[in-house]
Order: C-alpha cells, then structure tokens, then sequence
C-alpha cells in the first residue's frame, strides 16, 4: 500500500478530499436555496403591497436619480429599468409625489420604458389567443369587435388605433354619447390639422369609423357629411384599402353607409367603397334601389352609379329589384358627342335585328343627342347577371375596373325607344328559355 507524506494511507486522503469536496457543494447549495427564498419573498411581498426591502431599494434609487454626480444618476436609472411591469404601481405613486425636476424626468422615462414593454407583452398575447372573447385587459375591444366582428383582421385593425388613440383600446365605447363626443374630437383633430396645413394620420379616418359606428346617427347629424369628406381623401382612407383588413372594414363600411339617407351621401359612400375594392357596396346600391318613390329616392344619375354597382356585383335574387326599373326613362346622361373604340352607332342593335333602326344623318341634321336612361342600365344589369351576351346589345360597351363600365358607352341617341324596348324584350325572352343565350366576353 503507498503511504502518503504524512505516513497515511493514499487512499485515506482521496477519501478525506472527496468528502470535504461534497461538503463544500452542499453548502453552496444551501446559500442559492436561501437566496432564492428570499428573492421570492421579496417578489411576493411587493405584489401583495407589504412592505419589503425591496420598496426600500426602489426609493433609494429614485433619490439617486437627483443626485449630482453623473455615475450615480446613471446607475439608479439602469437598476430602476431593469425592474419587471409588476413595479408599475409603484413607481406611478413615487412619480407623484416626486419634486426634482431631474428625479421626474428619468423616473418618467423608465415607467415609460416599462409600460411599452408590458403593452408590447399584452399585444402579443392578445393577437396569438384563439379566444376572440379575451381582451387581455384591452377593454375596448369589446366594443369594436360589436361593429367590426370577432376576427384576427379585425384584432390588428383595432391596434392600429394603439399609437394614437390608447383609449379606444384601453377602454370601450360604452354609450352612443361617449362614441359621439370622441367622434367630435376626432373630427376637430382632422379640421385643425388641414387649417395648420399638418399631415393627417391614417388613424384618424379609422377612428371616426368606428366612433361613426357605436353611435346613434341622430346624436350628430353634422358628423355625416363631414365623414363623407374626410373617407373620400388620402391619408383618412388608408386601412379601407388595406387587404388585410378587408372583412372588418366591409363590416364597418356597411354598418356606416346603413345610416346614411338621401342618394347624394348613398354615392359617395358607394364612391368611397368601390375605390376601396370591398364588396359590400352591393348592399348600398340594393338599398338605394329600393326607394323606388319618395323624398329619398336617388337622382338619375346616381341611380345610374347603383345599377352600374349591381352589373359587378349584382346576383340573381336581385333581378326582381332591377326589374322594377325597366321602365323608368330618366335620363342619368346626356351628350352630343361621343367616341368610341371600333366606331359604330352608341346602342344600335346587330345588323339584320328586329327592329333596327339607324340614324340618318341627312335625315336628322345636326349632331345626334345621345342618352344613358335609366332602363338602359337596368337592361344592362339584369343581362349580364342572367348570363346573356350583353356585348350583342351595347356594342359600344367600355369596361372599367370600379365602376364596372363607362357609363356613356351605353348611351343610344335620344328617342330610340324602339332600340330600348328591343333589349328589354329580348331579355324577358332570354328568361322565358331559361337564360340560354351565350354569356358575353368581359
């Protein structure tokens, strides 16, 4: 056996060294669990609002932040940022009871710090639950979510309202009174940043909307036409265009234009969502349709603007609404020149149809007047719904991406009733044979 220095046994000391080694580890051990307890207490402490240590800590460092020399200032601003959001409270209260302009400026600037990161956490949490009925403490989505539904779109187009308007997201718009008073406030923002010549915010448009929405129309009757203004311009209509957002804004659209009368605002609102590509204008134009007679019922020419909306949009459920208008002869435009790809005469029938009839110059002289009636669009409409080949009837069609088509590119010269009436009745025999004319090329 080899003896050690001391005339021991080796393995004797081997021994001794491994059990001090486990000793010393233990007792390492024992230190963290301790530091660790008392970290805990301390963590618990302050969240149940007993006093600690660490409320003692937190107020010394604010004294710090007064202090005049720089490294200390500097320190107790970095140790005060480092705190977690559980501290908010805290601070707040500290914050108001604080006097030196320099311990207010920086105490600001960290509880500022520490509110972004709690509400960058809380964003997160919100846009990531399945549940559209949990607003992580984000009150106001409680509301929104009433006019612009349950959705993840609808989720990040609420937060688009965080950056400028904290209590639309904060907090719900629980009466009409309160929708209206903000939509007001809203509404002066936009009107003194066009007199100072500032740039407006997206934002803004979007939270007159949704103000527009939760109220009752009849707290502001004022607020409708200036809504209509503001939706029609850059940069107020910005998220109406967004992709992303399309089914919340088609909810809000539609819930808004709902509250609009008369066929002036009826346009513009159908103006402001057919620029936007959504496709609940359809239901705008429907309602303007509707009133057939009455103080309501729209002008010509925005009747015209609603049946071109149903040549794109309209389904054939809605025929027996188009119908209806078959036989009014209002004229929505009227022109004594117009020119048209491929030349030929506006609205005359194929050669060789019944009841052709062109015009004669020599006969009629003078420059031909031409109109767009209103049974032309609704002929128009009801063709290309049914399915027939409408080009066969308005050669002259020019098709555009918003509207549909050119409104004048249907027109047919003024007192060609016997042109008009033929495209009536060859649709209604269209419909008698169960709709089996070939469709038209778009």
């Amino acid at each position: 056996m080899m003896q050690s220095k001391t005339g021991k046994p080796k393995d004797c000391d081997d021994a001794s060294r491994w059990r001090c080694g486990l000793l010393a580890a233990m007792k390492v051990l024992v230190a963290v669990s301790v530091l660790l307890s008392c970290g805990a207490s301390e963590s618990r402490a302050y969240q149940s609002g007993e006093p600690s240590s660490l409320h003692e800590d937190i107020l010394q460092w604010i004294q710090q932040l007064g202090s005049s020399e720089f490294e200390v200032r500097d320190g107790a601003t970095r140790r005060l940022s480092g705190l977690t959001t559980d501290q908010l409270g805290f601070l707040e209260d500290a914050l108001v009871k604080a006097t030196d302009l320099e311990v207010r400026v920086r105490l600001s600037s960290v509880i500022a710090k520490l509110k972004y990161e709690r509400q960058q956490r809380t964003i997160k949490e919100f846009l990531r639950d399945p549940d559209m009925s949990n607003n992580h403490e984000l009150e106001g989505w409680t509301s929104f979510s009433r006019v612009a539904g349950s959705n993840r779109s609808a989720k990040r187009l609420f937060l688009q309202l965080y950056d400028r308007y904290p209590e639309l997201v904060e907090q719900p718009l629980a009466t009409s009174k309160d929708a209206s008073q903000l939509a007001k406030r809203v509404a002066r923002g936009i009107q003194e940043d066009e007199l100072k010549r500032g740039e407006g915010n997206g934002a803004d448009g979007l939270a007159l909307l949704y103000c527009l929405c939760a109220m009752d129309p009849s707290e502001e009757a004022t607020l409708s036409t200036l809504s209509l203004r503001v939706f029609l311009r850059a940069p107020y209509n910005q998220f109406f265009r967004d992709p992303q957002a399309k089914k919340p804004m088609e909810a809000m659209m539609e819930r808004w234009a709902g509250t609009l009368e008369g066929g002036a605002d009826q346009t513009s609102a159908i103006l402001i969502m057919l620029e936007a590509e959504l496709n609940t204008v359809s239901t705008v134009a429907r309602r303007m349709l509707q009133q057939l007679d009455g103080p309501n019922r729209a002008e010509s020419d925005e009747l015209l603007i609603a049946l071109q909306v149903m040549f794109r949009f309209g389904k054939k459920e809605d025929l027996p609404l188009l119908e209806s208008w078959l036989t009014t002869t209002d004229v929505s435009e009227e022109s004594v020149s117009f020119s048209f790809p491929g030349g030929g005469v506006p609205g005359a029938l194929p050669r060789g149809s019944p009841n052709e009839k062109m015009p004669n110059q020599e006969q009629e002289p003078g420059r031909t007047v031409y109109t767009v009636e209103v049974r032309d669009a609704a002929v128009l409409a009801c063709m290309q719904i049914s399915g027939m080949a409408y080009r066969e009837y308005f050669p002259n069609i020019v098709l555009q991406e918003r509207r549909g088509y050119l409104g004048r590119s249907i027109a047919s010269p003024k007192g060609a009733d016997n042109v008009r009436l033929a495209r009536i009745d060859a649709w209604k025999k269209n419909q008698s044979a169960g709709g089996n004319t070939p469709k038209s090329p778009q």
